[in-house]
């Protein structure tokens, strides 16, 4: 779907208030620290999430040169409870 940074990061802020997805695989695109940052913020409050793909993107840029959003994304991690499959090969 080619989704890309910005994209990411929207779809992130939209997790918040989710109440009804329970899978999301954004396998495949081009999301990056934006998303990796807000995807965790989204998974502090985030109850309804069970599964999360995000493989074979680019959630530490490209070359691996920008690993905030990475960091961010694991400092929340452990804030969820709800969360039972996170797949992030190939970033």
């Amino acid at each position: 779907m080619n989704i890309d940074d910005e994209q990411g990061k929207i779809i992130g802020m939209y997790l918040r208030r989710n109440t009804l997805l329970r899978s999301v695989s954004l396998e495949g695109n081009l999301c990056g620290p934006k998303t990796a940052m807000e995807f965790g913020k989204a998974l502090q409050v985030n109850t309804t999430l069970k599964c999360l793909n995000f493989d074979s993107n680019q959630l530490a840029a490209e070359n691996g040169s920008d690993k905030i959003g990475i960091y961010e994304f694991v400092e929340f991690l452990p804030k969820n409870t709800t969360l039972l499959s996170l797949s992030i090969s190939n970033n």
